[in-house]
């Protein structure tokens, strides 16, 4: 037996070990591919930027190349003209570009010889050539019609860092006359690298073609930091002298002695470059703080894992020494079986029944009955085993057993007595009933448990409500329900699928129990509805509502955070609605409930991820809301629902199309805005029968602008939900109402939000791509507002992206809104998309869209939406008028 422990424990040994070392390498393993997938992410993310960077300059660029050649051409036409060049030939042509460029660019303009004669800050006295610079040196030698742009310099008349942009002019016999320059300052690139979110440790930074520093973001208080100055890492040099476009790079050695990700680009229309770096210490923070959690999970595992193993030979052990004692029972028995002699002591027992009392074979010989049957006292024992032992037949009755843990389970004993060796002893089997009492238990808590979350269901709550008030009778306190729903669940079911609701609601279940004490009851209705029930808040209602308001506020706390659900994070909230039990005698049960219901949704009407106590003025806004539901259905049957039409416009002032808006007209109300029934309709179902009406109506009114040679150019937009996108007929759907009103599909314009495209980028693709065959056209409405992802945009066939009202609106007071907009058209731009801005309501927004490439526009400043007579007065009346 002695060697038979030893091989076992040999084997236990060297099983632990190669487990743990098999646990060690997995958990390695995921670590480093989990730095790898990061460093991957954090690549693609500043190489983006860095291409956004490049175009941001290249736009900057192009204005000034088009102010330089405007300026070049009126100084040729002045020389032809008059001979001679005049301040008011060179200011004409500045003042067209001075709002755009007074921040960005000072224009000059020398002779022949160098000699600055005009320009920003030129005088009389002014004495600066340029005869020495190597723009001036090349435009002298070669005249190729094109701009040049120098490296860093310093201004001779500024006195500070400048980039110079460049154009020729000639005399009238084609000799070269001299040449306009715009001195861009260094500040102005240190503006564009300002604007980038790069974290704490993050840096961008633009440097000329011989490394010369020319902005840098943040600022850097060390001679590497010094505008005009040189150097770089190695990784950098090297990739400059490779003479790549562009390339992702890792640099540990920097000047600031952070290790970083970077992403280095070759500028389009300058000789320099950008670099974008993301700090290691800030996108590497959450994987170190895995691997240590890993380590400790690791440790804890070989802990536990060893001391299984330790037990395991304990077990081993002690049972080869129980096998060689015995001498009567058999030792397969599945059955606990145990024999006793008159006095009710143990002189044999199986190993089953040991096990079943959790001691070892040497407590169990010796103990009495007694001492384990937790069902009779020791009297009744002794008279019971006394009463077995007088008869000859075989007994079988339920009892329950104790365990040396104190844990009690329930028995069957089949007892009788028996003659061994001329002694008369009482055979007894005992059987653990692992099963019977736990499918009664599992029926239970199918009755009683929700199946998802393992909380109280309904029925449960409700008995536990009625004691609770019951109790609050007796004692003369008051409870409080708390009424919770996850505000926009369903959009989490219609974006990632129910699968991950049913994540979110299990992970919602855990917080909210956490949330509150032992002794309250958290229940969930169905769905995403959750009920908290408080017991004994205190003896008034005073006291009870400010326990429950804190509650409620704890957990609006807990729940207001994100949630990873498949391959994105969500951010979620709820609405409580709170009502006090206790305070009334004999109200019906399901009365605070209701109530507590009614506080939730309007908790939900004033704007969500709030707490509302009841009121009973709700009684007269549920009726209200479902009026206005039932209203809902009656006006889609008898027709109440109208389009009004608000114009787009180009920036000539010429329509380009018009968007489709929906409008209930009230037979009592009159014309009822669609915030108040867009979200019911949403809630109730009623969005989808909705929208194919809008879509039929859409349709219809450009079948009856066909025949007009003006009207049938014009585009009508529709506004698609992502529900109604996501319908499987949605595709099925637009064909029919097209063939049946006979539109031009080409003429038609689907605008979608970016909800309706997070989901399955490759169906999505699929049902555009189907429309698109026809000639529809799509736009991406409230670009920026939410998901905004660069792959899905490269992956699906847009026409257009649409800068939301909420960028447009503080455009020209908020350097945010003002930087997001103008990325926005860059992007729109480089990736061939239309622009258009929405929700522009003045002369000054217009004009700040223009200069930075928007060129179509909506909003108050043209027309509010208008009925369709209404509209086509006013297509009339601007086809009248002359574009401006």
């Amino acid at each position: 037996m002695q060697h038979n422990s030893r091989k076992i424990l040999g084997v236990l040994i060297a099983t632990v070990l190669a487990l743990n070392a098999f646990i060690a390498g997995l958990l390695g393993y995921a670590m480093l591919e989990a730095k790898a997938r990061k460093e991957r992410e954090v690549r693609t993310t500043v190489e983006n930027l860095a291409l956004l960077l490049d175009q941001s300059v290249g736009s900057s660029v192009r204005e000034i190349d088009l102010l330089l050649r405007g300026a070049q051409n009126r100084i040729e036409r002045a020389l032809r003209d008059k001979g001679r060049l005049e301040r008011d030939d060179f200011d004409s042509v500045i003042d067209v570009h001075r709002d755009g460029l007074s921040q960005t660019a000072q224009v000059r303009v020398s002779d022949a010889t160098g000699t600055v004669v005009l320009g920003d800050q030129v005088t009389a006295e002014t004495r600066t050539s340029y005869a020495d610079r190597p723009f001036f040196i090349d435009h002298r030698a070669l005249d190729d019609g094109e701009m040049q742009a120098s490296k860093l310099l310093h201004g001779r008349i500024s006195n500070t860092w400048i980039v110079v942009f460049s154009r020729r002019y000639n005399a009238p016999d084609g000799d070269f006359a001299g040449v306009v320059t715009a001195a861009v300052p260094a500040d102005h690139f240190q503006r564009l690298l300002s604007g980038l979110q790069l974290g704490p440790h993050g840096i961008a930074l633009v440097r000329d073609l011989d490394m010369t520093l020319i902005a840098r973001w943040p600022r850097l208080d060390a001679p590497a930091g010094v505008i005009g100055s040189r150097g770089g890492s190695q990784e950098l040099n090297e990739i400059v002298a490779s003479d790549v476009r562009a390339q992702s790079f890792y640099s540990a050695r920097t000047a600031d002695g952070v290790a970083r990700i970077n992403a280095y680009r070759r500028l389009e229309r300058l000789p320099a470059f950008v670099v974008v770096g993301w700090g290691e210490k800030d996108y590497l923070a959450q994987w170190k703080e895995d691997v240590g959690k890993a380590m400790l999970l690791w440790a804890l595992f070989l802990g536990v894992t060893g001391l299984a193993a330790w037990l395991l030979y304990r077990l081993v052990d002690a049972n080869d020494r129980a096998n060689e004692r015995s001498r009567i029972l058999l030792q397969n028995a599945s059955d606990g079986i145990h024999i006793t002699d008159a006095e009710g002591i143990v002189i044999e027992a199986s190993d089953a029944f040991c096990r079943m009392l959790g001691r070892s074979r040497s407590e169990v010989i010796g103990m009495r009955a007694g001492s384990w049957d937790a069902c009779h006292p020791e009297p009744d024992m002794r008279a019971l085993i006394s009463e077995l032992f007088a008869s000859s037949e075989v007994h079988t009755f339920e009892t329950a057993h104790r365990r040396k843990d104190g844990s009690v389970y329930p028995v069957e004993v089949t007892a009788f007595p028996l003659e061994v060796d001329g002694r008369t002893v009482l055979f007894n089997s005992a059987r653990d009933i692992s099963a019977r009492k736990s499918a009664e238990a599992e029926v239970r808590k199918l009755a009683y448990f929700d199946a998802l979350t393992g909380l109280p269901n309904r029925r449960l709550l409700m008995e536990r409500l009625e004691r609770a008030q019951a109790s609050c009778a007796r004692q003369g306190t008051v409870g409080a329900l708390l009424f919770i729903d996850l505000d926009n669940f369903k959009a989490v079911n219609d974006t990632v699928g129910h699968q991950e609701g049913d994540r979110l609601l299990v992970q919602v279940a855990a917080i909210l129990v956490r949330c509150v004490r032992k002794d309250d009851t958290v229940a969930r209705l169905g769905g995403d509805e959750f009920i908290v029930m408080l017991e004994e808040l205190g003896g008034e209602g005073r006291e009870a509502a400010e326990q429950a308001a804190a509650v409620g506020s704890k957990i609006l706390a807990a729940l207001n955070q994100r949630f990873q659900l498949g391959s994105s994070e969500h951010r979620t909230s709820v609405s409580i609605g709170v009502s006090l039990f206790g305070e009334l005698a004999d109200e019906p049960v399901d009365e605070p409930l209701r109530r507590a219901d009614m506080a939730m949704y309007r908790a939900k009407l004033g704007g969500r991820n709030a707490v509302c106590f009841f009121d009973p003025s709700m009684l007269a806004d549920v009726r209200a809301r479902a009026d206005v539901e039932a209203g809902l259905w009656i006006a889609l049957e008898q027709r109440q629902f109208v389009l009004h039409y608000q114009p787009q416009v180009a920036a000539d002032g010429a329509v380009l199309g018009v968007e489709a808006l929906v409008r209930w007209h009230h037979p009592v109300r009159g014309l009822v805005p669609p915030g108040e029934f867009i979200p019911l309709a949403e809630e109730c179902g009623l969005i989808l029968p909705l929208g194919r009406w809008v879509l039929e109506a859409a349709c219809a009114q450009l079948a009856a602008w066909a025949d007009d040679p003006w009207r049938s150019r014009l585009v009508i937009a529709v506004n698609v939900s992502a529900r109604q996108f996501l319908h499987e007929d949605f595709v099925a759907g637009v064909v029919a109402a097209l063939e049946r009103s006979g539109a031009d599909p080409g003429r038609l314009d689907l605008e979608l939000t970016e909800s309706s495209l997070v989901t399955d980028v490759d169906k999505v693709s699929e049902k555009m791509e189907a429309l698109k065959a026809l000639g529809v056209g799509f736009s991406l409405d409230d670009f920026g507002t939410g998901y905004s992802s660069l792959a899905y945009l490269k992956r699906l066939p847009l026409d257009q992206l649409k800068i939301d009202r909420s960028f447009v609106r503080d455009i020209l007071v908020d350097p945010n809104d003002a930087a997001i907009a103008r990325m926005i058209i860059v992007l729109a731009d480089n990736l061939g998309l239309r622009v258009i801005a929405e929700g522009v309501e003045c002369e000054e927004q217009r004009d700040f869209l223009a200069r930075n490439g928007c060129s179509s526009y909506q909003g108050y400043l043209f027309s509010a939406p208008q009925p369709i007579d209404a509209l086509e007065a006013f297509l009339d009346a601007r086809r009248s008028r002359p574009a401006r």
